[in-house]
């Protein structure tokens, strides 16, 4: 745990919760199992109805620091961790998440000896009950890249952004600003911060033996396909791909903007007309986007006949004379 006399960097091991008691000892379990002899956990209590600050103060004990604040959303319970950690390294990690024992004593060795603004990623994999479920598919993200190269790459289908596979020099964190609390009902809020935190770094630094493994939880549907979920998936898409073309306006960065906005248009239309528009319309600025659709055999057949967006209404249809008819 925290010691203020360890020759190794202090590591603040950031962790929001919110109504995560089924998970969250397991995920707290795993940070204080680290190797790396110099940590400090903080979990924030983000107005849990369960018993998740119950059980993160059964922690106290041994070390773990527990904040308590009203609900502000994941960005606003990281904003609370982050502000009050010491950490010359920041491991953020989400309730339900694992970290393996050896995760950051294998990043924090790879990041002493680079540049003090290169950050690390690891390997990470998803399970549903279990860590030992896990199967490890490398990515093409998975390999020393400079931000540009890591943003583009994942984009094109190499890679997501797994909040637990980074660990980040805390002038990093600074130079990337807080999470965006404006953003709270976006799913993919995750990717606002790592993006920003990318090209506010020199390198990112892959260590394959870094190992997190990503619980895959079934979200609501209906939250998830709101309209202020949308709005929030939007602004997230618009705000990444303008920081990218800050970064490096080129001919691939635009395509890799492009391409991302194609993909919420894919997944969006019918729904929110005005942001599908808009969202061509910056396809079309951007230079436009030779993206296929990623569709089930029926909606491609139908869209190969009628045209893709012609193809998800008639596909729609199906469905819901199909569910009436049961």
């Amino acid at each position: 745990m925290n010691r203020t006399d360890s020759p190794l960097p202090l590591v603040s091991v950031l962790v929001p919760s919110y109504n995560a008691e089924a998970y969250q000892r397991e995920c707290v379990e795993s940070a204080l199992a680290q190797s790396h002899a110099n940590i400090e956990i903080i979990v924030v209590d983000d107005g849990s109805t369960d018993g998740s600050l119950q059980l993160a103060r059964s922690f106290e004990s041994r070390g773990v620091r527990v904040i308590a604040q009203d609900n502000r959303g994941q960005a606003g319970a990281l904003n609370t961790a982050f502000n009050a950690s010491k950490g010359e390294y920041i491991q953020y990690l989400d309730a339900d998440d694992v970290l393996d024992a050896q995760k950051i004593a294998i990043q924090v060795a790879r990041l002493q000896q680079a540049e003090p603004t290169a950050m690390a990623s690891g390997a990470w994999a998803r399970f549903a009950l279990k860590p030992s479920e896990a199967v490890f598919k490398p990515e093409k993200v998975w390999q020393d890249l400079t931000p540009v190269d890591w943003l583009v790459e994942s984009w094109a289908g190499g890679g997501m952004m797994h909040v637990a596979a980074w660990l980040i020099p805390r002038p990093v964190v600074m130079a990337a600003g807080p999470w965006a609390e404006s953003l709270r009902w976006a799913a993919n809020i995750d990717g606002d911060f790592f993006t920003r935190a990318l090209l506010a770094s020199t390198h990112c630094l892959f260590c394959p033996e870094a190992r997190s493994y990503y619980r895959s939880v079934t979200g609501s549907q209906s939250s998830l396909s709101s309209r202020r979920s949308v709005e929030g998936n939007f602004s997230v898409l618009m705000r990444t791909g303008s920081n990218l073309l800050e970064k490096e306006d080129s001919r691939r960065t635009r395509k890799a903007f492009a391409d991302n906005l194609q993909r919420f248009v894919f997944s969006t239309y019918p729904e929110s007309p005005d942001l599908v528009m808009t969202a061509e319309r910056r396809i079309r600025e951007l230079g436009g986007s030779d993206l296929p659709l990623s569709a089930g055999p029926m909606q491609l057949a139908l869209s190969r006949l009628v045209g893709w967006k012609f193809g998800k209404r008639l596909h729609r249809l199906a469905h819901k004379i199909r569910d009436r008819d049961k």
